[in-house]
Parts: structure tokens; C-alpha cells; sequence
């Protein structure tokens, strides 16, 4: 067993043998206390447990099986998943966190899951009613995790039912109103790259020069900027599916804004200056400024969509020009009817009723 050593504080630790990370790198925990007799038996307690669960892998507990997951994820996984499951590890699920996996019901679980849709006051004494999808995405988590250390455990879990909101987005009119608002302001750029050319939030502000090609006319997206585990802006060398990864052909309105915008930079410095966070924090002075609806800045990319599917477009240039895996998530996520275009489809079916009644009416007279 490690000897405790006295600090100069005169506190007592042990260091102790912890396995490798993932880089091969072996690793030491530290257990530190007022006596060297409790900072050694703090020290054995670890060490047996880690024993055991080296041994039998549904002797962790939840908290130990999470962090064991996300760990064999990093890297695979895009940096704001990993994020995501961060925050889950740390704000959710509190009441099952030290309970070992082998003593974890299904019963267990639901009454997790119940408590986690539950409305919550947070410390400013405001009510917080969690989205079905947010629940869902914890209990995600939560199968996964038990699926890879615990797969003898069956879930039937009862989650909330899924929201059926109406996806946001700009009409024809609307979309005229602000391209001229923007028009001249460094909003252009980022504004004309997500609602003309369909890219995503993360690829606008993770586009460099290396991707604009000015004598071809294109724009390859292939990379994107998103938060990672500690909240800090981190390059992502690739897309968020394969299909992402798409080259465009771009106007040359565009193409004349990004030549009169490269000036001095280099060929991996970013087209788009502004952190995605504030993106929307000015795109929404702008919405306010003009009496337009107070849309999100990836809502710009889901107008692109429903621009298409009012011009027609066949879906496989739609689906190649956004950079989405299937027709049926582009379908499910961002394809939507344009008011302006139901009007006009709700019209032609009623008169075509009417010529009915009224040939019908000639008809029996």
C-alpha cells in the first residue's frame, strides 16, 4: 500500500496508481487529509474499489461510468457533443450519480427521468420548465453509458412526448427587408452565407480564406467553430456529417464582398471576425431595428430551405447545397411552407371547390 508523506501545510497525502488516459500516459490521484492514518485509509478505500471495478465493470458508479464514457469519446466525438455530455455528467441525474451501476432498476431510472421533466427554480428564483428534447438528450446519455457497462439492465423508459414547434424563418418580403438593412454592414457577409448559401452558424464563422476560391467562383465548407467541454471557441477540422463537407457555387455579388473583405489576411485567418455567440446578438438589433421577427441566426439557414422547396428545387440539390445526411432529416428539421406560399396553394384548392359548386349549380338548374 502507498505511504502517506507530510506536507509543508503539515497535512498528509497519498498518491496513488490510476490506470493510463488515453494517451498512454500513466496517471496518479491524490488523496490528501489531516492525519497520515485517514489519508492512507482514504487512499486503500480507492484502491479497492478500483480493484473491484476492474474486475466487474457494473461495480462503478454512475458518476465513474459517465466519466469513463465521455473519456473513450473524446476525440471521436465532435467537441459540443462532448460538451453537451459535460454538462450533463455535472448538472443532471444528481440523485443516481453515486449509485453503482449493478444497483440501478429501470424503476430507478424512470423516477430520474420524472424528476429531470420536472419545472425547477434556479438560484435567481426563476422557473425553468426543461424541453422534452433536452430530457430525452439526458436519458441518451444515461442508456448509452448503462448499454456499455451495464447491457444486462433493459430500459423502457417513459419520456416526454416529442414538441411539434413550427420551425422559424423569414418570408419572401422579410427576406428583402433585411438584405437591404444589412447591406454595407459586417453583418453582410455572415448573413448572405447562411441565408443564400444554407451554411450552418458554426461553418459561417469557421470559414477561411483556403475554402473561397475566387477564380473558380466556390466556397468549400469543411470545417467548423464550436464550443467545446470548457466553453472555449475551438476549431472543428471537419463538418458535422459527411455530406456537410460540400463546395458551392457562389454569386458574384458575394464573391465581390469577400474579395473588397480579404485584405491582408492570410490563407488560414477567418472570413467572419465575429464569435458565433454574438452573431446573433447583432443579427437580433438588426431584426428589432426593422420590425422583423426575432428569428435565431441558424433560422437564416432554415429560410434558405424553405425558399428552395417554394422554388421547387428537387431535393437532392437542396439536400447538396445545405450539406444534410437524408432527405427525410431535411424534411423533418427545416423544410417548411412559407405563409405567403400556403396562401396561394390554399386559394387555387378553394377554387377549385367553388368551380365545382358553381358548375354544379348550372348543372341541377
Amino acid at each position: 500500500m502507498a505511504k502517506a508523506k507530510q506536507l509543508p501545510s503539515g497535512s498528509w497525502r497519498v498518491q496513488v496508481y490510476a490506470g493510463k488516459d488515453a494517451a498512454g500516459k500513466r496517471q496518479y490521484l491524490s488523496f490528501t487529509a489531516h492525519t497520515k492514518k485517514e489519508a492512507e485509509y482514504q487512499a486503500l478505500q480507492w484502491q479497492l474499489h478500483y480493484r473491484e471495478i476492474s474486475r466487474d465493470s457494473t461495480a462503478m458508479t454512475l458518476q465513474e461510468a459517465m466519466e469513463k464514457y465521455i473519456q473513450s469519446k473524446d476525440g471521436i466525438l465532435s467537441p459540443s457533443t462532448i460538451r453537451g455530455y459535460d454538462i450533463i455528467l455535472r448538472n443532471h441525474l444528481q440523485g443516481l450519480m453515486a449509485v453503482r451501476l449493478n444497483r440501478i432498476t429501470a424503476a430507478m431510472v424512470q423516477e430520474a427521468i420524472n424528476q429531470e421533466a420536472k419545472p425547477y427554480i434556479d438560484d435567481k428564483g426563476r422557473t425553468h420548465t426543461p424541453t422534452p428534447k433536452s430530457v430525452r438528450n439526458i436519458h441518451g446519455l444515461l442508456s448509452a453509458v448503462l448499454r456499455e457497462y451495464y447491457p444486462a439492465l433493459q430500459l423502457n423508459t417513459t419520456l416526454p412526448q416529442k414538441q411539434l414547434t413550427e420551425q422559424a424563418y423569414l418570408e419572401p418580403e422579410q427576406i428583402g427587408v433585411l438584405l437591404r438593412a444589412v447591406r454595407g454592414n459586417e453583418l453582410e457577409i455572415p448573413v448572405l452565407l447562411a441565408l443564400w448559401l444554407s451554411l450552418r452558424s458554426s461553418e459561417v464563422t469557421g470559414l477561411t480564406w483556403d475554402c473561397v476560391d475566387f477564380e473558380r467562383s466556390t466556397i468549400t465548407v469543411r470545417q467548423a467553430r464550436v464550443r467545446d467541454k470548457n466553453n472555449r471557441w475551438i476549431e472543428k477540422a471537419s463538418t458535422k456529417t459527411t455530406s456537410s463537407t460540400r463546395t458551392i457555387n457562389t454569386p458574384e455579388y458575394i464573391m465581390e464582398l469577400l474579395r473588397a473583405a480579404q485584405g491582408e489576411d492570410g490563407p488560414e485567418d477567418h472570413v467572419v471576425k465575429i464569435a458565433g455567440n454574438c452573431l446573433y446578438q447583432r443579427l437580433k438589433v438588426i431584426l428589432r431595428k426593422n420590425d422583423l421577427p426575432d428569428i435565431r441566426f441558424h433560422d437564416l439557414r432554415h429560410t434558405c430551405c424553405s425558399v428552395m422547396a417554394s422554388l421547387n428545387i428537387p431535393e437532392k440539390y437542396m439536400m447538396k447545397r445545405g450539406g444534410w445526411s437524408s432527405p427525410s432529416v431535411m424534411r423533418q428539421v427545416y423544410t417548411h411552407t412559407m405563409q405567403s406560399k400556403q396562401r396561394t396553394v390554399d386559394e387555387a384548392i378553394d377554387a377549385y371547390f367553388y368551380d365545382l359548386m358553381e358548375s354544379g349549380t348550372q348543372t341541377g338548374s
